[in-house]
């Protein structure tokens, strides 16, 4: 690999002056010696030292996305927009996934902060009531770094968000199962942290607003994952009167669910109604393609890559971005029988 010594050499003049027209520096050079130079840097293939480039700047060019799970399809594609975003700033975007466990969260932000990352987007790892402090404390650190944050999926302070409004979602998608004459609406939910309390708000206002009772027998908690929306629907099932609609509120496990309805002899959508959170191309080619409180996803993206570019180029102020879901209807869902 050519170096600017190499290019120097060629060119005829000193290191000190290929350096300085490779780094774009305000320096008197002859525009014949500059063109000269920058065309044997191309001849030679001379990549410039990114490190070296980042100690004297003080910046790295590099973004970390902080997310739970990579086997979730809604994280996934918020990886893939952001990472394409981002990288059209010319910046390289490293992936940390914590597994959802909150030691591997704060392990990352410890070896972020050694790497010295420019900026990090943040989506939390809660399974405990417990966790969102060491959220917050997270998210504290890497500003106290100099290091730029913006967070997604949760509530924080002292950092700039994007924000969905999952209880709407979770009010329409009950409303839309009671217009179809619906009363028992099951409810699988998430983790003791998280998604839990505002996606269940939303569910149960729904219903209050007609009248009907919010029957605890009706939620099941589950894991997010596919196995979790199975044994959901496996414990429903052991009451004598078991739901006629569910609403799930993790992509996996209404997966997992649509899964375990269609072994037990239900046609979905005609028996069972199902609505999922989140969608993806998986659900609209499941039989039956699946209804589900579709989250914007390019739109949180775009925002929280925003955000943070606007960090990066010096803003103080802290900004909130309200987005919110839609209720896509497919085959799942279908009048009461």
């Amino acid at each position: 690999m050519a170096t600017i010594y190499d290019i120097a050499k060629a060119a005829g003049v000193s290191a000190a002056t290929v350096s300085r027209v490779l780094a774009g520096a305000d320096h008197p050079v002859r525009e014949e010696t500059r063109l000269r130079i920058l065309s044997l840097a191309s001849e030679l293939g001379y990549k410039p030292n990114t490190i070296a480039q980042s100690l004297t700047k003080k910046t790295t060019k590099t973004i970390a996305l902080l997310i739970p799970s990579i086997t979730n399809f809604f994280y996934t594609q918020i990886a893939d927009e952001i990472g394409a975003r981002l990288s059209e700033e010319g910046y390289s975007v490293f992936l940390c996934n914590t597994k959802r466990q909150i030691e591997k969260e704060c392990q990352h932000v410890e070896t972020l902060i050694s790497r010295r990352v420019d900026g990090v987007v943040f989506s939390s790892t809660r399974t405990k009531p417990q966790d969102n402090a060491i959220n917050q404390e997270n998210i504290d650190k890497l500003k106290a770094y100099g290091i730029c944050t913006v967070a997604f999926g949760s509530h924080f302070q002292n950092t700039s968000q994007v924000h969905v409004n999952t209880y709407k979602g979770a009010y329409q998608a009950a409303e839309h199962l009671i217009s179809l004459g619906h009363r028992r609406i099951g409810f699988i939910d998430g983790l003791v942290a998280g998604t839990r309390q505002t996606r269940r708000r939303g569910w149960r206002a729904a219903l209050a607003a007609h009248n009907l009772p919010a029957d605890p027998d009706l939620v099941v908690a589950g894991n997010l994952q596919v196995d979790g929306g199975r044994e959901a629907v496996r414990r429903l099932w052991q009451s004598p009167r078991p739901p006629t609609a569910l609403i799930v509120v993790s992509h996996l496990m209404a997966l997992g669910a649509l899964g375990e309805l269609k072994e037990r002899g239900y046609r979905v959508g005609e028996d069972v109604s199902l609505v999922g959170f989140e969608d993806s191309e998986i659900a609209a080619l499941m039989d039956p393609p699946l209804t589900v409180v579709r989250q914007p996803v390019k739109q949180i993206a775009q925002a929280a890559s925003q955000l943070l570019l606007r960090q990066l180029a010096g803003e103080k102020e802290l900004q909130l971005v309200e987005l919110e879901t839609e209720l896509v209807i497919r085959a799942s869902t279908g009048r009461i029988k």
